[in-house]
């Protein structure tokens, strides 16, 4: 499952690449969460009918539209941004700071980073930089 996880990432990067050369990145974000509506509204629906809109608290309301603001909208913006910058190789890199990050945050949230966790994530970091080092890119 990780494993197709990772192929469907990179799929993302090298069409997000694709897409970037004919449209700007606010363009595919909008399309992007355009296509995703279209795909989830009809079980969001049939939920929605059974559903109680008033259990959720208003924090709860407001946690879930900055989620979708910032994981759906922002962070597609951005990454389309990037990638019209970037050859898809090389952004493809920055992928490995989904994991860290999210490292990152539990630790902020009180989880344990065993040691073998902090070497593969200081590796990560290892990669990242040696794949992004000046003079590192292939002369053409």
């Amino acid at each position: 499952l990780l494993l197709a996880a990772v192929f469907c990432e990179a799929c993302y990067v090298v069409i997000g690449k694709t897409l970037t050369a004919g449209l700007g990145p606010k363009r595919i974000s909008a399309l992007i969460n355009l296509w995703g509506l279209v795909l989830v509204s009809p079980l969001a629906i049939w939920q929605g009918l059974s559903f109680d809109f008033q259990a959720p608290r208003l924090q709860d309301w407001g946690l879930l539209a900055y989620y979708a603001a910032t994981a759906s909208v922002v962070t597609v913006w951005l990454w389309m941004a990037g990638l019209k910058r970037l050859p898809a190789a090389q952004a493809g890199v920055f992928m490995v700071f989904l994991p860290i990050s999210t490292a990152l945050m539990g630790l902020a949230l009180g989880e344990q980073l065993s040691a073998m966790h902090a070497l593969a994530y200081g590796l990560a970091l290892l990669g990242v930089l040696l794949a992004t080092w000046p003079g590192a890119a292939p002369r053409r």
